[in-house]
């Protein structure tokens, strides 16, 4: 996918205030796959962009466990 179109995609798919964590992290699953595609393109900001679909993924792994927390919180 063209690189501007998909930052267009997700800068208009971006979570609102409020929503589940779930969500929130999926949204940054896809800001990271971005990211690994650009860092793909092997110009001078690969390792840049590698270092932001790190820090995307590691934010939605975070996120998720959070939401995982909150679901056995309620359980109990």
């Amino acid at each position: 996918m063209n690189a501007m179109i998909e930052m267009t995609k997700l800068f208009y798919q971006r979570p609102q205030p409020g929503a589940p964590d779930e969500t929130v992290a999926e949204w940054y699953r896809a800001k990271g796959r971005m990211h690994e595609r650009l860092a793909e393109c092997a110009g001078h900001d690969a390792a840049q962009e590698r270092a932001y679909a790190a820090a995307s993924y590691e934010h939605a792994r975070r996120l998720e466990l959070r939401a995982a927390s909150c679901r056995t919180e309620q359980a109990a």
